[in-house]
């Protein structure tokens, strides 16, 4: 089960731990709390911002319209944009996009 932490500035990362992959679905651990992300929803991230730069959009009050946040928000499955901070920093982790800094702002580089 590997520790890896969200994306964005050293003052808000959190680490938690996951289980599963990309492929299989996510079990996010943090905290004495679970919460499951099927590989369906993951797969339509991966396929929707494919080859593109878009922002992060982890604001749990106004995550910008094309941003990973309010795309993750729109699947629904009790998602919300803050999710999308694990979800990028795990597909950081198995090598699907890049999280950067533009700022404050995360960045996420799809491949």
């Amino acid at each position: 089960m590997p520790t890896i932490e969200t994306c964005g500035n050293a003052s808000v990362r959190r680490y938690f731990d996951y289980t599963g992959s990309v492929n299989e679905g996510i079990r996010l651990k943090f905290g004495s709390t679970d919460f499951c992300i099927s590989a369906e929803n993951i797969t339509s991230i991966i396929n929707h911002f494919k080859g593109q730069r878009v922002a992060g959009g982890f604001s749990m009050t106004n995550p910008p319209g094309n941003s990973v946040g309010a795309f993750v928000q729109s699947l629904g499955s009790s998602l919300t944009p803050r999710h999308a901070s694990f979800i990028c920093a795990i597909l950081q982790h198995e090598g699907y996009a890049k999280c950067t800094l533009n700022g404050n702002a995360v960045m996420v580089h799809f491949n």
